[in-house]
């Protein structure tokens, strides 16, 4: 074939190349096709026909005829550069943390420029060449005739319901929800974190959850569970499923309760594709969140079907999926802001969910991001001050002290000096930890750092203050009427006998009447506590959580004729739940063992007394 058709097809890569800069910005789904094009004509070309005839034609120039074209060299070596560095970027990528795929990117941009331009200069009839070149990009210019965009909003909400479907969906279908494990190949660290975490584990493998949800079926009316599923089961309640569902074991106990790394979700992944749902928070759920409010309730917008998507992007087979990631990893940036977005840095994208109010009642149950707001940690005015959701709960700890993260969140990704990490260590040390000690050594970490104890003694009354030096809310927060946090005291005399305690457990795992725990107690408007169904808090029967910064120093009267020195010793003791909860969980999960009693904070004094 003639030199004039080689051109055509090279000024074709070269349309095809440039077009998908964006400053030409073409609508989504015509860059697609476009990428498609480029993609593969310059490689079957490259392969099959441009380097042959190159080849061929330096040999019949350059051995047979002698010709010394200086042109011709540097032309050939641009060629190399641009092929080169094209190859790299389709079957490695740039992902923006490997040097070789930022040079890959700019030598390809620049020298499919200086390829183009000596192209046409290297030639006896120059003229007749730039009038095709001209009359290529009118021709592309005319066929990209974007069409206008727009925008559609459609609610779905009733009584139990807030969050909002934002891409003109009234549901979505379970291929809508890209599993989780797709993440995975680029983002394994970040996986790993998750895959263990609460927030991947809020359904099927939270016996808790399953217990509750259930419960408010039965008391409520089915209906009632759309508010659970609101948050805990997002894909299960976007789908069209009315209650959440598990794997069961002989009827007793969910096989994911101990599941390590995600393992049944990825073995369901490489079964089934995207036809099953997946418990809990996923990667696409609070990645795909366009909007939210501190309202909570799940007051979000959800959009997972108005993206840009790439060639092969949702293609499950291995040559589709292949060739969908090489896609992505040649101009990952679309890929990013697809994403990420600036909204998930706020502590109001947390409090979507992490607020809750009882939606037959009207009253607040959980009011985390209120506690924050009005807390000292909210200081925009003073960045030294001012901590967000994601400092505490999504930095890395070592040694109890905030540590950040230095890595990347992406294979071949940017270095970064804080990753933010998924553990999303927060109370709950308990449910991760039966699946991944490095996840519960993180949540009792945080814990750790939450309060700081001090005691004295003053003549027989013994006084211990308990200081919230770390929490960005009151302690403990959350679902604080099932939080057990308090005072475990033990005072011994000089002889070695205890002549004092408080806040030991009964035999049967319950806390005891001189306890003091922190927490909320919940009650009917017949002021008759409500138990399990806390959804049906109408009056605060007492409140006795620390705020943050807050120093609560509590008194306690020791027997008279004390024999001195006296030896104290105060544990600050926490409890993810009840002994009476678990209790009830149990008779459904017989598996379920005991939540074990940590120590958040200890102080040994010796007392002289005056």
């Amino acid at each position: 074939m003639k030199l004039f058709n080689i051109k055509i097809l090279i000024i074709l890569i070269f349309i095809t190349g440039v077009l998908q800069m964006d400053i030409f910005n073409i609508q989504w789904k015509y860059l697609t096709d476009i990428s498609i094009i480029h993609a593969f004509t310059s490689i079957l070309f490259s392969i099959f026909y441009i380097i042959p005839f190159v080849n061929k034609h330096a040999y019949k120039y350059i051995v047979i005829k002698k010709v010394n074209s200086k042109i011709g060299w540097i032309l050939g070596f641009v060629l190399l550069l641009t092929t080169l560095s094209g190859f790299y970027l389709f079957f490695i990528g740039n992902t923006g943390g490997n040097i070789l795929g930022i040079y890959s990117f700019n030598i390809h941009l620049y020298s499919s420029f200086i390829l183009l331009a000596f192209l046409f200069y290297h030639t006896k009839n120059p003229k007749k060449n730039k009038l095709v070149l001209l009359f290529m990009v009118g021709i592309s210019i005319t066929f990209i005739n974007p069409t206008p965009s727009y925008s559609l909003e459609q609610e779905y909400k009733t009584k139990l319901v807030s969050f909002e479907l934002e891409d003109g969906k009234t549901m979505y279908h379970s291929e809508d929800w890209t599993n989780s494990t797709k993440c995975k190949s680029c983002h394994s660290e970040i996986f790993n974190q998750w895959a263990d975490s609460n927030h991947k584990n809020l359904v099927d493998s939270n016996p808790y959850y399953m217990v509750m949800e259930n419960l408010a079926g039965e008391l409520e009316g089915h209906e009632f569970r759309q508010w659970c599923m609101s948050c805990h089961n997002p894909s299960g309640i976007t789908t069209g499923l009315t209650k959440s569902s598990h794997y069961m074991n002989e009827n007793s106990l969910a096989n994911t309760l101990f599941d390590k790394g995600a393992k049944t979700l990825i073995n369901n992944y490489k079964q089934h594709g995207n036809s099953r749902l997946e418990e809990g928070v996923s990667c696409l759920t609070c990645h795909r969140i366009s909007d939210a409010s501190s309202k909570g309730n799940a007051s979000y917008k959800l959009d997972l079907t108005n993206r840009k998507k790439y060639p092969f992007e949702d293609e499950e087979g291995t040559l589709g999926s292949y060739l969908g990631k090489k896609f992505i990893n040649a101009k990952p940036n679309v890929h990013k802001e697809s994403y990420m977005k600036p909204l998930y840095k706020k502590s109001a994208y947390c409090a979507s969910c992490h607020d809750e109010t009882s939606p037959t009642t009207g009253k607040q149950i959980v009011s985390t991001f209120k506690e924050w707001e009005e807390s000292p940690y909210n200081n925009l005015a003073d960045k030294t001050k001012h901590k967000s959701c994601i400092d505490c709960h999504m930095t890395n700890l070592e040694n109890d002290k905030f540590t950040p993260l230095v890595g990347t969140s992406t294979k071949g990704g940017v270095l970064k000096k804080d990753v933010k990490v998924h553990y999303f260590s927060g109370s709950n040390h308990f449910l991760s930890g039966l699946k991944s000690k490095k996840h519960e050594n993180q949540t009792l970490q945080l814990l750790r750092t939450a309060a700081k104890l001090d005691a004295s003694v003053k003549d027989t009354i013994l006084e211990v203050g308990v200081t919230n030096i770390g929490a960005g809310h009151h302690l403990p927060t959350g679902v604080a009427d099932f939080r057990e946090l308090w005072l475990d005291i033990t005072v011994k005399d000089s002889k070695n006998k205890v002549i004092f305690s408080s806040g030991k457990l009964k035999k049967d795992g319950n806390l005891g009447k001189d306890a003091r725990p922190y927490m909320k107690v919940f009650a009917d408007e017949n002021a008759k506590e409500v138990g399990l169904a806390f959804w049906r808090y109408k009056i605060l029967l007492r409140d006795t959580r620390i705020k943050a910064k807050e120093r609560r120093l509590e008194k306690y009267e020791l027997p008279k004729n004390l024999s001195f020195p006296l030896n104290v010793e105060v544990k600050l003791n926490f409890r993810i739940y009840p002994q009476w909860v678990t209790n009830i969980v149990q008779k459904s999960y017989p598996a379920l063992p005991n939540p074990p009693i940590v120590i958040i904070e200890e102080l040994n004094i010796r007392a002289y007394g005056r």
